[in-house]
């Protein structure tokens, strides 16, 4: 459970720096989706612990990127990615535990 924390928040601070940086709404849905993806194929019984983890960790880092007056590069991307990211967090993250546990059938 502890490295699926790091790997959170490692996600998590990825996920913050595109969001800031993009300037299309793809790539920070694409960095969502595949960092849910790897956060559920490490833990494909708990996964939705860590991908609650993601969900809170990005919305607090839009929060805090406000309060702290960091502009993003277009504020609209930002904040659409932002409020969208539970969605893909979560279909992600049950993708991911779904090929987890499809490739280590017996």
């Amino acid at each position: 459970m502890i490295r699926n924390t790091i790997v959170t928040i490692a996600a998590t601070l990825v996920i913050i720096a595109v969001n800031l940086n993009a300037d299309v709404v793809h790539w920070p849905l694409f960095v969502i989706l595949l960092s849910a993806l790897v956060i559920g194929y490490l833990e494909p019984k708990k996964g939705w612990i860590s991908a609650i983890q993601l969900i809170v960790g990005i919305f607090a880092g839009f929060y805090l990127a406000q309060f702290l007056g960091i502009e993003a590069k277009f504020p609209n991307i930002n904040q659409f990615s932002t409020y969208i990211s539970p969605l893909p967090c979560l279909f992600g993250g049950f993708m991911g535990s779904f090929f987890s546990k499809t490739l280590h059938q017996k």
